[in-house]
């Protein structure tokens, strides 16, 4: 079964919260942000630039989602402690129904702005991981880049658990971490033609949950220039349909969508969803 959720990306505070309530009253289970450090033309204001998990908070008193999700919180740019007490709070404040997703990075202007060398960042990200577990569970940590002394929990204790489910994404090294630690993995923007041999080689080698991040947008619209880096999926409802049931058919069962960036695109990609693609899939099983 397909888990599906949306970005609500926007101009404005209103046309946020606008697209998260109308996903939500439509059916869509998560709402999801992603993470950037540094002020960027593709994610301007309301569509990317606020801090994830002080909106994910106000998302989640706002709209009463069935899950709020980050994807991807840059661990090697970001403290750790603070990362860990932050989701702590989110999983307090949702009674379990928030998921971190966590990423090595990608854009080495931020790496520089912060003073860590690139080439360091798996090493940072590796160790960063093993820390963040470590203050949910009290365990002790003494690793190359971070040390959590033995007994303490980060406060709040996690509502979940041993912490709130925590998901790796990024490219094939970090596929491979997630088959070593046993973490679901979350590629970004692939269509179903590029992520097949991956979702086969992630399911073959053992892998556990495969979810997807990407830019769906249901028009009729072909993207043109620095668009076509952004989208993903572009068509019709059918052939968004056709797409995302192959997706589930694949093993996929976690979908995290961006449905544009403004009030007016991202509204009308979130109502085809809820109205005609979404009830599709119901029909043929392959969404709750």
């Amino acid at each position: 079964m397909l888990r599906f959720g949306i970005s609500p990306f926007a101009d404005t505070r209103e046309g946020a919260l606008r697209i998260a309530r109308t996903a939500v009253d439509g059916g869509i289970d998560t709402l999801w942000l992603g993470d950037g450090l540094l002020a960027s033309a593709d994610f301007p204001g309301w569509s990317g630039a606020l801090e994830p998990f002080t909106e994910l908070s106000w998302l989640a008193g706002a709209v009463d989602p069935g899950r709020v999700g980050l994807t991807a919180a840059v661990l090697p740019l970001r403290d750790v402690v603070n990362v860990a007490k932050q989701a702590a709070t989110l999983d307090v404040i949702t009674e379990g129904r928030f998921v971190l997703v966590v990423a090595p990075g990608f854009w080495d202007r931020e790496f520089a702005f912060r003073g860590v060398p690139v080439d360091e960042r798996g090493a940072r990200f590796d160790d960063a991981v093993v820390a963040l577990q470590a203050l949910w569970r009290g365990l002790p940590h003494d690793g190359p880049f971070h040390r959590v002394p033995a007994g303490d929990v980060v406060s709040p204790e996690p509502y979940t658990l041993g912490g709130p489910p925590l998901w790796l994404a990024g490219g094939e090294a970090t596929m491979k971490r997630a088959l070593r630690l046993g973490l679901p993995f979350q590629p970004s923007r692939m269509l179903p033609d590029e992520l097949e041999p991956l979702a086969r080689r992630w399911f073959d080698n053992g892998g556990s949950e495969l979810g997807l991040r990407l830019r769906v947008e249901v028009s009729d619209h072909v993207p043109q220039g620095h668009e076509v880096d952004w989208q993903a999926l572009t068509g019709p409802a059918d052939h968004v349909c056709d797409a995302l049931a192959r997706y589930a058919a694949m093993g996929v069962s976690d979908i995290s969508v961006v449905p544009g960036q403004h009030d007016d695109t991202s509204l009308r990609t979130v109502e085809a969803l809820v109205e005609t693609v979404l009830p599709r899939l119901r029909a043929a099983g392959i969404v709750a």
